[in-house]
């Protein structure tokens, strides 16, 4: 066994560490290096740092790990000592995740999970800072019992030329899908995340300054654009400047992570690489893939276009990840490498995972069920705007501003869950379950192999029975999704297929 890279002492520090850190050696620099001086002023700073890579020396010292045919092994802890041991088929996921900073030390952060998800949602199974040879090694260890008999279930899977396939994300689709799936909240959050953790190590001197600058930039798109928003606030305007300065930060973090995005099937075995600045190389067991998920907004319903996201333990389970499997392609697309549109691409990457063609759908006595929720919501936002207003009618321009940017986004979901209505379903086939429902304002149609289908449940509230209609839930056997609710379907033909297919 050998230990994980040196570069994982810097995993092992906490963020206390570089806090007294920067002032530590700012001190020490004031003092123009007289040590004994410095060290009389800072002796606790200077004690606890010690403390803290003390710390961090012992635990990267006691923490062992081995790759090898037989599966994944890992020693911690020098008092409490553990050991554990993952069979190379049991793993469903390995992330390998690359820097600048840790490929110029030869260093690669290796994740790996398994469906017992015992490092929780957020954490995976077993995280090291290995060698990126160690990586290549593991890659090709799990690819070598991935692709073995050994490595079967339930699913029926086609053999052949339909398991070796690659599949390159063109550019353009790689562009339209972070314009698509980029939101403004994210990054603003991302923003907010950086000038806070800025304010902790370098005082709040960039904070303020950013806000200047939003105000300086919204006078200046006043002062530009004159009549065309001369009854907006400034303040209306820095509000402007700061969603639409997120979804561009939000729409380049995409673009930066998915950048080179190339899908490889071998068998058995499932290798996602892509990115620009982090590259990140993932390695998935196909037989552990939970659930495939076309997804649209209104935008590439209307066009014909979807993205496909997989649930693998796992996979696209870090921060600000996508469980992306396919970006942006054609339901019924042209020929892209021999291959055509979505399904015949979904053939190959991922058999067994077939959509169906018919759908158990809402009756149009269920249509209120879809549009009334945001129809409350459009005239409940013009009535507290309209509240708002009477109490403070000295800020009128920024109210009315406020009002209507709230209307937007209401009347929009009033359209996606009219469109909801004629496309939510479900259908049970030989192999799978197949549904279409709509989440806010995300159109899905997922497939669940039957294997990974832990429950089917029918709900009905008092309306529902007055009409007879129900809510079918569908849940899965996967670590992020718990289940699908597809509303307002007839109950009598969903408990008619049910007994049909169990």
């Amino acid at each position: 066994m050998k230990r994980q890279h040196p570069a994982a002492l810097l995993g092992y520090t906490t963020k206390n560490f570089w806090l007294l850190l920067i002032p530590l050696i700012r001190g020490l620099a004031a003092l123009k290096f007289d040590f004994y001086r410095w060290s009389q002023g800072a002796g606790w700073d200077i004690l606890a740092v010690t403390a803290m890579i003390a710390i961090a020396v012992i635990r990267w010292y006691y923490t062992l790990y081995e790759f090898s045919e037989d599966g994944i092994s890992v020693k911690t802890g020098m008092v409490m000592k553990y050991e554990t041991k993952i069979p190379c088929l049991n793993v469903s996921a390995v992330t390998g995740e690359e820097n600048p900073v840790l490929a110029r030390f030869g260093a690669v952060k290796v994740y790996i999970d398994t469906d017992a998800a015992s490092g929780g949602k957020a954490n995976a199974d077993v995280s090291l800072m290995v060698y990126k040879e160690d990586r290549a090694k593991l890659f090709n260890i799990l690819s070598a019992a991935f692709r073995s008999p050994e490595n079967r279930g339930d699913r029926r899977e086609k053999t052949g030329s339909g398991m070796n396939f690659t599949y390159k994300a063109s550019a353009g689709s790689l562009i339209a899908f972070s314009v698509l799936f980029s939101s403004a909240l994210s990054g603003v959050a991302l923003l907010m995340t950086a000038l806070s953790g800025s304010t902790d190590i370098i005082g709040d001197r960039l904070e303020k300054d950013f806000f200047k600058a939003v105000n300086d930039v919204s006078d200046a798109v006043t002062t530009l654009a004159g009549r065309l928003i001369s009854g907006i606030s400034p303040a209306g305007v820095a509000v402007s400047v700061i969603i639409g300065l997120g979804f561009l930060i939000s729409f380049v973090a995409n673009v930066c992570r998915h950048i080179n995005f190339t899908v490889s099937r071998r068998g058995k075995c499932i290798i996602i690489t892509g990115g620009l600045i982090v590259k990140r190389m993932y390695c998935l067991n196909s037989r552990k893939i939970n659930i495939a998920d076309m997804r649209q907004n209104l935008l590439m319903k209307l066009f014909g276009v979807t993205s496909v996201h997989v649930n693998c333990t796992g996979y696209g389970k870090r921060k600000n990840e996508f469980p992306v499997f396919i970006p942006i392609c054609g339901v019924r697309g042209t020929e892209s490498g021999g291959v055509r549109g979505l399904d015949g691409i979904m053939e190959k990457l991922l058999t067994g995972f077939s959509r169906s063609e018919t759908y158990i759908n809402p009756k149009l006595t269920y249509i209120m069920r879809f549009i009334g929720p945001p129809t409350a919501l459009i005239f409940g936002i013009q009535a507290a705007g309209l509240v708002i207003l009477m109490m403070f009618p000295v800020w009128r321009e920024l109210i009315v501003f406020m009002t209507i940017l709230c209307e937007i986004p209401a009347v929009w979901l009033l359209f996606v869950k009219a469109c909801a209505y004629c496309t939510s379903g479900v259908n049970i086939t030989a192999d799978s379950v197949c549904a279409k429902y709509c989440k806010w304002y995300a159109f899905h149609t997922v497939t669940v192999p039957l294997e990974r289908v832990s429950q089917i449940r029918i709900t009905q509230n008092i309306f529902q029975r007055m009409n007879r209609s129900c809510d079918v839930h569908i849940f899965t056997s996967s670590e992020h999704i718990g289940s699908h609710r597809i509303k307002s379907l007839p109950i009598k033909e969903v408990q008619e297929l049910i007994r049909e297919r169990f």
